[in-house]
């Protein structure tokens, strides 16, 4: 275990490439509890239980079928199982990152070091996003990052979409 998270953790630090990860469905079953896990632990800091649980159930839905649909579309679904499994993966480190950032934030609004410091995780994610589909689909990073872009956009209008916030009063 201590192997496989020194490697999402290289794949986040950009060293490593979604190849190196074993195909292995019980590891991605293992990422994907993991996945949820501290996705929940993430949401449930601003909303109920139930819906923290159905929008981890929605992120999952959205990831599984993104990388099916992008994998469908260049006939590389060999790949699914690795690919699934380090967007589950990489997504779960930077979101353990972020549940002390939100925690402040959840506090304080304004608290400007904890906003910086949001901002920087979420483009790192997207960078790291955008690596894992460059080596997916063995195509330039700047069509990765575009990919990446279009993920991050459409999976934030569909939770926004489902899980609108009501304004603070």
């Amino acid at each position: 275990m201590y192997a496989y998270l020194k490697l999402l953790f290289n794949i986040c630090l950009f060293s490593k490439g979604p190849q190196q990860i074993p195909h292995s469905t019980q590891l991605l079953r293992l990422t994907a509890v993991v996945y949820a896990l501290i996705s929940y632990l993430l949401i449930q800091v601003s909303t109920d239980s139930l819906s923290a649980l159905l929008q981890v159930a929605t992120e999952l839905i959205i990831i599984f079928s993104f990388t099916a649909l992008m994998l469908v579309i260049a006939k590389k679904m060999s790949r699914y199982v690795q690919t699934t499994s380090t967007l589950l993966g990489t997504d779960a480190l930077i979101s353990l990152l972020a549940i002390p950032v939100l925690n402040m934030l959840h506090q304080d609004a304004s608290n400007m070091p904890a906003v910086f410091i949001m901002l920087a995780l979420m483009l790192w994610n997207w960078l790291v996003t955008a690596h894992i589909i460059r080596h997916t689909l063995n195509k330039p990073f700047s069509f990765a990052l575009g990919i990446a872009f279009l993920y991050v956009f459409f999976a934030s209008q569909i939770m926004g979409l489902l899980f609108p916030v009501s304004p603070v009063a």
